[in-house]
């Protein structure tokens, strides 16, 4: 009877184990198909910058012309600008990244169980998202806005309304040129004075835009007041990755505190959708929600039926593991 129970117990833990390693290949392989996925998504996306088929490609480099050659001063921030429609801009190096971070992040999240590969996997969605040309080239619009508001009203903006009409609709402060860049991670980042207040510090080759509007950029005052942009109103969902995402909540969580220990309230920079937008440019953004929250549920991993009863007979210490998830924070 004894020997009976003993055998019992081992094809239990051996079923249990049996299902345990079919959902991590299950698990690996649909990781590594979103992986192929996105870095294909990538490769069609450089091969039609690199054809200037994105209209607003060939937009950025001929504004990024009008602007030098009417501004001759002002080219060492027009190039910088102008390299966002290339391969080796901001943008698509930053995509790049990220696919290479979640990439090594494969094994980590295979063996941090089901949430955690959900995670990884709604990365790699993520990354697909904003690999499509057209998100690519709403994109864009950020920085044509900047050389339109730099050429001295020779330059219309592109899937916006104009300066002065944002300005008055939204309320917001005029934080001079490259305004639309403030927030983005791919051209500065948030640094803390000697005092404390946290101001926006441009990346080397944008350090330019300090020049251009002398008076630092405070957070506390940009997140209430900050004016549209395609990126922070629209883009952001897909052209942030998770490390970035925790770095701007933390500066948020800390504004808050400041804020409510000197009796203000503070506004989320994020908290609502800015005026300015073209409804060309709405639509781009409800069109790429609906893709990516197609991707998220089929990313849904769920176990096959054939494993369902061994997974019912498995041991406490198992389905404790199944419960636990490590949470990605890979990226730039």
């Amino acid at each position: 009877m004894r020997i009976i129970s003993m055998i019992g117990i081992l094809l239990l833990v051996q079923l249990g184990l049996s299902g345990c390693t079919s959902d991590k290949e299950l698990w690996q392989k649909s990781l590594q198909a979103g992986a192929s996925e996105a870095a294909a998504e990538l490769k069609r996306l450089t091969v039609k910058i690199n054809n200037q088929s994105i209209r607003n490609v060939k937009l950025l480099k001929s504004y990024a012309e009008v602007v030098k050659r009417d501004s001759p001063d002002l080219a060492a921030i027009v190039d910088a600008l102008a390299m966002d429609a290339t391969v080796n801009g901001p943008i698509v190096r930053a995509l790049k990244e990220r696919l290479e971070s979640v990439n090594k992040a494969i094994p980590q999240a295979v063996k941090g169980g089901k949430q955690a590969v959900a995670q990884l996997q709604q990365e790699f969605n993520a990354i697909q998202v904003a690999a499509d040309p057209a998100l690519f080239g709403m994109m864009l619009t950020d920085p044509i806005n900047v050389l339109a508001d730099m050429s001295n009203g020779k330059l219309a903006r592109v899937e916006a309304m104009s300066k002065e009409a944002a300005l008055r609709i939204n309320k917001s402060g005029d934080y001079g040129a490259g305004s639309q860049l403030v927030g983005n991670p791919n051209y500065g980042q948030w640094k803390e004075n000697s005092q404390g207040r946290s101001f926006w510090e441009w990346y080397g080759m944008y350090a330019m835009f300090s020049n251009l509007f002398r008076s630092p950029i405070y957070y506390g005052n940009w997140a209430g007041n900050r004016g549209y942009s395609y990126y922070s109103d629209y883009g952001r969902n897909y052209y942030t990755s998770p490390s970035q995402r925790k770095s701007q909540q933390a500066q948020a969580t800390k504004a808050k505190q400041k804020f409510q220990k000197s009796g203000k309230s503070f506004k989320s920079p994020y908290a609502k959708t800015r005026a300015g937008a073209s409804a060309t440019a709405k639509r781009s953004s409800i069109k790429s929600a609906n893709k990516f929250s197609s991707k998220s549920k089929r990313s849904n991993f769920k176990t096959p039926s054939k494993f369902a009863r061994s997974r019912s007979n498995q041991s406490t210490a198992r389905s404790s593991y199944s419960r636990t998830s490590r949470s990605f924070s890979g990226g730039k």
